[in-house]
């Protein structure tokens, strides 16, 4: 059965629930590639491969009459995605710092705005 991003940020929010560290940690993860399974399907030319590409693309390229949408949305989003990407690696490489439930909490928000502005992006762009 096929997954999308918002099974990712539920499985986030169910990580989260766990109340402990582990469950943080997963929580930011999942949290982010929520975000970024759900940005990337938004974009007509975005690079499919890489997670930092889609991100440079973001800010310096897709603006550039690349895809439909405002500037300041474009470079928003890699904004966004690059401080989840960011806290995922401290997340799953940096065993020695302790992640708490706010960072969770704040990764959580965090994919959930990026995909309102998805949304709101793609309400426009139709209109």
């Amino acid at each position: 059965m096929p997954v999308n991003s918002s099974d990712f940020i539920a499985f986030a929010k169910d990580c989260e629930k766990r109340n402990d560290e582990i469950g943080y940690r997963n929580a930011v993860a999942r949290a982010y590639y929520g975000a970024y399974h759900h940005v990337l399907p938004c974009l007509t030319m975005g690079p499919k491969e890489s997670h930092q590409g889609l991100i440079d693309y973001l800010v310096n390229d897709a603006w550039k009459g690349n895809e439909p949408f405002e500037k300041r949305d474009l470079i928003g989003l890699g904004y966004a995605l690059q401080s989840l990407k960011d806290q995922r690696i401290v997340c799953d490489y940096r065993l020695n710092d302790t992640i708490t439930s706010t960072q969770s909490s704040t990764a959580i928000k965090t994919a959930e705005k990026l995909i309102q502005r998805c949304a709101n992006m793609t309400k426009s762009k139709a209109s």
